[in-house]
């Protein structure tokens, strides 16, 4: 089983309109609601690969009330830490001419005590989990240091694990060394304080992950070009070419394409391959992180993959 952590969901409404327009009262055609979140994205789209996996993170008030009903709904295993702040809900105005205006809530915070009880659920969880993935951001400083010991409890439990994350929360949890790590280009950039422009910028940047213990390594530039490294190899890989709809969640997507390689013995630069494949089929529909084998297996043909050495 994966299990995956969000420590900061979020309830994504979709409202359809003609058009927005200031100052007027707008009526909608419909409303769609789906559970967002990075590691939720992750478990999503595993889930359509046939693994696995379970869910969990914080979810509070009425809004992580109605979370797990939809979870619930998608057939999707989670367990969540039930937390007195209410979980965000973010909005997203689309009209017929794919046009999104969206409008995201701020974090609720989460006490110390809640942070504790996340981490000794993802204790109890590891003995039964092949992979513990840390996604997305922290809602609030107490919660900041949670990936970090759930990394180590993975250690702990001699099971890889993976840090997508930024800010507080992924320089607090670099040192416990994940298996895997993904930050985009900003997030690097911000992190370290040093800016990747060339490919020998960002050949240095995942040396510097390498050294720090790392396994695996992966920088992302959203549709560009992205970079991984192991002890064995670097690689510059280009997603294949596709129309973006909905680009939300095609980095989860990714994560998940590689850790079912991975999962199933696969060679990194394959795992490469599908992950990058997966995360095109999604950027390609509006729904988020469902992309079937068969819709990934197809676009791998476009995806080219460079050895540096």
């Amino acid at each position: 089983m994966i299990t995956t952590v969000t420590l900061n969901p979020m309830l994504d409404k979709t409202v359809y309109i003609d058009a927005v327009r200031p100052g007027e009262i707008v009526r909608a055609s419909r409303v769609e609601f789906v559970v967002g979140g990075k590691g939720i994205n992750v478990s999503r789209q595993l889930q359509r690969l046939g693994c696995d996996t379970l869910a969990t993170g914080f979810a509070g008030g009425e809004i992580g009330a109605l979370m797990n009903r939809l979870l619930d709904d998608e057939g999707l295993s989670h367990g969540f830490i039930r937390v007195a702040g209410l979980t965000r809900e973010g909005v997203t105005y689309r009209d017929p001419n794919n046009v999104q205006t969206s409008v995201f809530e701020p974090p609720h915070r989460v006490t110390v005590q809640e942070a504790d009880a996340l981490v000794s659920l993802c204790r109890s969880l590891a003995g039964k989990s092949s992979w513990l993935v840390c996604s997305g951001s922290s809602p609030s400083p107490e919660a900041d240091g949670v990936f970090r010991d759930i990394i180590t409890i993975a250690h702990e439990a001699g099971i890889p694990s993976v840090l997508d994350s930024y800010g507080d929360a992924f320089r607090a949890a670099l040192p416990a060394v994940p298996v895997l790590v993904k930050p985009n280009k900003d997030e690097y950039e911000q992190t370290f304080g040093k800016p990747l422009r060339s490919d020998e910028d960002f050949r240095m940047a995942l040396e510097s992950l390498l050294r720090l213990g790392i396994t695996y390594c992966i920088i992302t530039a959203g549709s560009s070009p992205f970079y991984a490294a192991t002890r064995d190899g670097i690689w510059k890989v280009t997603p294949p070419t596709v129309k973006a709809v909905n680009p939300t969640g095609s980095g989860d997507s990714m994560i998940a394409g590689i850790l079912c390689g991975l999962t199933h013995g696969w060679s990194f630069e394959r795992c490469l391959s599908f992950g990058a494949a997966a995360g095109g089929a999604n950027a390609r529909v509006w729904e988020v992180a469902s992309s079937s084998p068969e819709e990934i297996e197809a676009l791998e043909s476009g995806v080219e993959i460079v050895s540096w050495k």
